[in-house]
């Protein structure tokens, strides 16, 4: 996978099956074309194994980057527990996606925190207007 186009997806509660079922979700979205791997984690002293601790998401170009950003959103919108997933980006920067936040909007919301993210996502004027302003790397819905 190139680096400029490589996103880590993880969360401090998001288990092994919770990533699978997030990547089972991405692997079903049309748009999102790049590979989507897990990232196992070196077992600690005493374990037998990895565990798989990310996701690891090629997701180059622009529609592509809308697909990963509507896929997350919809997938932790039909959840049923609360998660906040964690997005490492090729530069560095980590955004945060609350699920409480996405299960309660309608459609239009949806929609404009799907864009938002995709924004953020990717080097869009929208997504680097909002670095520059040094806004935090989070998604709320619109009032």
């Amino acid at each position: 996978m190139a680096d400029g186009s490589t996103y880590l997806i993880f969360g401090t509660d998001l288990s092994g099956d919770a990533l699978r079922s997030l990547r089972r979700w991405m692997l079903d979205v049309r748009n999102l074309s790049g590979p989507v791997d897990f990232r196992q984690a070196d077992p600690k002293p005493g374990e037998m194994g990895s565990l798989t601790d990310a996701l690891v998401v090629a997701a180059g170009s622009g529609g592509a980057i809308t697909a990963l950003a509507g896929a997350l959103i919809s997938w932790l919108r039909h959840r049923t527990t609360d998660l906040t997933i964690k997005i490492t980006m090729p530069d560095g920067r980590t955004l945060e996606v609350d699920g409480n936040r996405v299960r309660g909007v309608d459609s239009e919301q949806l929609n404009a925190m799907i864009e938002k993210l995709a924004a953020q996502l990717g080097d869009t004027p929208a997504g680097i207007e909002a670095r520059k302003a040094g806004k935090p790397g989070e998604i709320e819905p619109r009032d």
